[in-house]
């Protein structure tokens, strides 16, 4: 039985190692396109860094847009079990997620393209080629990061805290907002979290919607284009340290966090 149980265990960490391989070779291979006498200036290429700069905004003007729109649904989803196509909802909530970004960015077009109703509805707003078709193409394909995540935190937390906050006479807004929302706080930080990144590396949907002005993915998909990965390495390696940076935050102050409420203890 030892034997059986130590083999297992075995087992276990060879497939451990190779997945974490398997993740982790691919992200040091790319210092290898990286010319080492001219580091520092192809890091600091002012095109790349308004790529950069141009993602991260549109990824936390999208974001928030998922925190007014993602969350409510997601409790929705959540708490309102009660009604017939509750099944459907959540099948179309995953579209996006198991779309290609090509085909994502094919049905916004349809939308919001030269001669949707919407373009003849709003003629003055510039829908595509422009930042506004980065946000919607970017809160599109993230939106499902949002909502499952806030979805799962929601059903996480005990029924009975809600019930006992609204027999105390709390409404339900107010229940939502003291009780549900405290509770589901850290589902809801990993939503936010991911969908903002993947706002940010957003590529296929973007390209459809808006090729110019650049994100910092395409900015990569034209620098490997034209130089190969010694020119899109840059940015590569922007891409990557940032969610690596936004981890690392949120582990720190959650850490930080808990040792405090254990220091007040």
């Amino acid at each position: 039985m030892e034997l059986t149980h130590r083999g297992f265990n075995v087992v276990i960490i060879v497939l451990s190692v190779i997945a974490l391989a398997y993740i982790v070779l691919p992200l040091t291979t790319i210092l290898t396109f990286l010319d080492p006498l001219n580091a520092f200036e192809s890091l600091t290429q002012r095109q790349v860094w308004d790529a950069f700069v141009l993602s991260l905004f549109t990824a936390t003007v999208s974001t928030s847009i998922l925190c007014i729109i993602g969350i409510p649904f997601a409790y929705f989803l959540a708490r309102y079990s009660n009604f017939r196509g509750k099944f459907i909802l959540r099948v179309i909530v995953i579209i996006p997620l198991v779309l290609p970004p090509l085909a994502s960015g094919a049905l916004l077009l349809g939308m919001f393209g030269p001669t949707s109703i919407v373009v003849q509805t709003f003629p003055g707003i510039e829908f595509t080629q422009s930042v506004f078709g980065i946000i919607i193409a970017q809160t599109y394909v993230a939106s499902p990061f949002m909502i499952l995540a806030s979805r799962a935190a929601f059903e996480s937390v005990d029924r009975s805290y809600e019930n006992v906050a609204r027999v105390l006479g709390k409404t339900n807004l107010q229940t939502f907002f003291r009780v549900s929302l405290p509770l589901a706080k850290t589902g809801i930080i990993i939503g936010i979290i991911m969908s903002w990144v993947r706002a940010v590396g957003e590529l296929g949907a973007t390209m459809m919607m808006t090729y110019n002005p650049h994100t910092i993915s395409i900015q990569i998909f034209e620098d490997n284009a034209i130089g190969g990965l010694t020119q899109a390495a840059p940015g590569i390696i922007l891409v990557v340290t940032l969610p690596v940076l936004v981890m690392v935050i949120f582990y720190i102050s959650k850490k930080n966090k808990n040792q405090g409420l254990l220091k007040f203890d």
